[in-house]
């Protein structure tokens, strides 16, 4: 690192979407984020090699902080470009996204440099949601494509107010009870260098498609490295999945079968079997109109798991207890 590097670098792994990764770099880039400029932040754009690769020059000009790679993957699994990107980040800081299909609001970047100036080694999530009015996996059922999600979009005008994007979403089915709650997944999550060497990387034993369930397993790891001392999620902001056709977001015959083998991999590497990020979050940020909705459903869902934990003396956050070694005030 020198003087000059960036604070913070995103890795975004791309593969035959070029249409959503063009929106999630568009989202992600100082044209649409606020606050901050491009000598604040870098971009680096790791694409597996495709029938319908990105064009380098495209992404390029969307600003002077963005790096495009394009990978030769031989497999299914987005582990080796997520490694390939770790090797290539400048900043003390990384946010990784593992779905290039996620959109951003736009106080992303400021919010996480926030959070990085208070504690360098701080863990930070960005919510997920899908766009659409129900979960992808649904997509069949409730008529949604991308033609469908195209023309949501457009009526938004997001690329002007991108908080619009909370107006088509849906909560993910991955977190399904929002931001106050334990998340199970992340899929913009921000720490240091230095925490996601001590993980290890992206664990390569994930080669199942899509990754299998690579995402949710280093999250959870970095939420439990011991120096981790501040859990910061940004609550009325977001990371928004676009649809196309994922092998775990979408809806196909086979995708209980597909998500089971995930599941069967990923308890065998944790004791008493895997489980959401159970630490109490600190949240982050403004809170704007657009978030209201999906902040009641977080509350309301918060205050029945706490109500309910507490009247079986259960600690509600027992991965903090786990960590720090002291009784918590409920």
């Amino acid at each position: 690192m020198t003087a000059n590097s960036p604070r913070l670098s995103f890795i975004v792994v791309v593969y035959n979407m070029q249409r959503q990764a063009m929106n999630t770099l568009y989202s992600l880039s100082a044209h649409h984020q606020r606050n901050v400029n491009e000598q604040d932040y870098e971009i680096i754009v790791v694409e597996n090699r495709s029938a319908n690769n990105l064009s380098e020059a495209a992404v390029t000009a969307l600003g002077s902080n963005i790096r495009y790679f394009l990978h030769d993957e031989p497999g299914q699994s987005p582990v080796g470009a997520i490694n390939f990107g770790f090797s290539k980040v400048q900043g003390s800081n990384i946010c990784l996204m593992v779905d290039g299909a996620r959109m951003v609001t736009p106080r992303v970047v400021e919010y996480g440099l926030m959070a990085i100036a208070a504690d360098k080694d701080a863990l930070v999530a960005v919510p997920g949601y899908s766009l659409g009015w129900q979960d992808q996996h649904h997509h069949l059922d409730a008529a949604y494509d991308e033609t469908v999600e195209m023309g949501l979009l457009a009526a938004t005008n997001w690329q002007h107010n991108g908080y619009r994007l909370f107006d088509i979403a849906t909560i993910s089915g991955a977190n399904p009870n929002g931001c106050m709650n334990p998340l199970m997944e992340c899929n913009c999550v921000m720490t240091s260098a230095r925490h996601f060497a001590a993980i290890g990387g992206a664990n390569p034993d994930f080669q199942l498609p899509g990754g299998g369930s690579i995402n949710l397993h280093i999250f959870r790891q970095l939420g439990l490295l011991p120096g981790s001392r501040h859990y910061f999620v940004m609550a009325g902001e977001g990371s928004f999945h676009q649809f196309h056709g994922g092998i775990t977001t979408a809806q196909w015959n086979d995708l209980e079968e597909v998500l089971e083998s995930h599941r069967k991999q990923l308890h065998s590497y944790w004791n008493n079997k895997f489980h959401s990020l159970r630490r109490e979050p600190i949240l982050l940020g403004a809170a704007g109109s657009h978030s209201q909705r999906f902040l009641k459903f977080a509350s309301q869902k918060a205050k029945k798991r706490l109500g309910r934990l507490e009247r079986h003396s259960q600690q509600p956050w027992p991965d903090d207890q786990h960590l720090f070694q002291h009784k918590l005030d409920d």
